[in-house]
């Protein structure tokens, strides 16, 4: 059952480089019956930090890390399962021991981390998997307690952090930088003084960071946020900031203390995850939970958009002898070939997604049902012409399942139809489409 679970992330081989590349700590978990949480992966910085010997594959939180840290460990995994959502954690005061020994809480070389804890859902909504992504928050930390005790410690610490620092007047202009804000960023540090802090923020989002920032103002608390910061060669670099409020002796804001450090590897990431979630590995395609994502879009938008819905269910005739005969590569590549050539039979805003095996799914919005006819004959000849693959030279064809939405129709129900429809159609004799009615049931 193990190995199947380390199958779903076998393509994540092409990104493995970009995993152990991050300086925060990556962990991948499966969740077991009775919310067991066994490693799937974790990243080379994370194998570093917390001094593993051997793998962690397979082993459960308590069989790698203390019981202290397992038992917080858990507690925050279960939240985000029962909250279904993203949770961040700060962690006060935890250190990693080599000889994995309980904690002395008195130790001066405590390290803070900050825990993004990010669930999982099947097509359920069940949590079978965890993302946990930890960072050593320590330098930020000891850059907030020094601003507190002293000016001049504060910027000696500062003048010497790889994280972004800036101070903020109330009015959002920019009184002072890091140096680090020249190495990331490009910018000579006079670039900014006196300069509105929305002159360097992706036009799309200074709304919500002009609105965000004058909220701290008023409320005197925290913010943390994340928004494209401007490169000088003109590019736009992910920083995820903390803004605090600092307030004078009479509990005035006197400015805002912001840091800031680039994530855009971790955006990236988020990004490729995002796409592999939702896309086949192997045609690129949409999967089926994008594909009735885009289904229940379109049946929630009907009456505005003012077209017909309908669902074209299509396989590759004798597909499996293909396979069998021929090998799987060259299944494979059929699959690829087949759905380049149905796309090119879609129009533009024609979403085809591949639910598995040789079975793909088009969704398309109409203004005549006979436009979708006239779509499902054109698939039909452009798959009858010959496939070259490799050394090999065959013909294959298609069926082709059509439903259309009725009153009350949900999803599932019409792709059930658009199944029906199919096999239908197959019975017929193949290579033809058939048009779901309720007497074909």
């Amino acid at each position: 059952m193990l190995d199947k679970d380390l199958n779903i992330y076998n393509d994540l081989d092409l990104f493995m480089e970009i995993f152990n590349s991050i300086s925060d700590l990556v962990f991948f978990i499966k969740i077991d019956n009775e919310n067991i949480f066994r490693y799937l992966f974790i990243n080379k910085q994370a194998k570093k930090y917390i001094h593993l010997k051997e793998s962690p594959i397979g082993k459960t939180i308590y069989e790698i890390m203390p019981k202290n840290v397992a038992d917080l460990i858990t507690k925050q995994y279960k939240e985000a399962i029962n909250k279904k959502t993203c949770v961040t954690y700060e962690d006060n005061l935890v250190k990693w021991y080599t000889n994995l020994e309980e904690f002395p809480y008195s130790s001066s070389e405590f390290k803070h981390f900050e825990t993004k804890v990010t669930p999982i859902l099947n097509n359920n909504s069940e949590c079978t998997h965890i993302i946990a992504i930890v960072r050593d928050i320590t330098d930020r930390k000891l850059a907030e307690q020094a601003l507190k005790e002293s000016e001049e410690k504060y910027r000696l610490i500062a003048d010497n952090m790889t994280d972004l620092i800036s101070i903020i007047d109330t009015n959002g202009f920019i009184k002072y930088v890091s140096p680090s804000y020249e190495f990331v960023l490009g910018y000579p540090i006079d670039t900014y003084i006196g300069k509105s802090i929305l002159d360097f923020v992706y036009f799309d989002e200074v709304e919500n960071i002009k609105e965000k920032f004058f909220d701290l103002i008023k409320n005197k608390n925290v913010a943390t946020v994340e928004f494209r910061h401007k490169h000088v060669n003109g590019n736009w670099v992910w920083v995820e900031a903390k803004a605090s409020a600092v307030l004078d002796e009479h509990k005035n804001v006197s400015h805002v203390l912001m840091l800031a450090r680039d994530i855009t590897k971790r955006k990236l990431l988020e990004k490729k995850l995002k796409h592999m979630a939702y896309h086949d590995t192997l045609t690129g395609l949409p999967n089926r939970r994008l594909f009735k994502a885009n289904l229940l879009q379109a049946l929630n938008e009907k009456e505005r958009l003012g077209q017909d819905i309908c669902v074209m269910f299509m396989d590759i005739d004798k597909f499996k002898i293909v396979n069998d005969t021929l090998g799987h590569d060259i299944g494979d590549e059929l699959l690829c070939q087949f759905s380049q050539r149905v796309k090119e039979c879609l129009r533009k805003n024609d979403i085809l997604a591949r639910f598995g095996g040789d079975e793909f799914c088009a969704l398309l919005l109409i203004s005549e049902r006979e436009n979708a006819e006239n779509i499902a004959k054109r698939i039909l000849k452009a798959l009858q012409d010959k496939w070259l693959i490799g050394e090999y030279e065959f013909f294959t064809t298609s069926s082709i399942g059509i439903a259309f939405y009725e009153n009350g129709l949900d999803d599932d129900t019409l792709i059930k139809n658009a199944d029906i429809a199919l096999y239908k159609a197959k019975e017929k004799g193949r290579n033809n489409y058939k048009i779901f009615y309720n007497s074909i049931k």
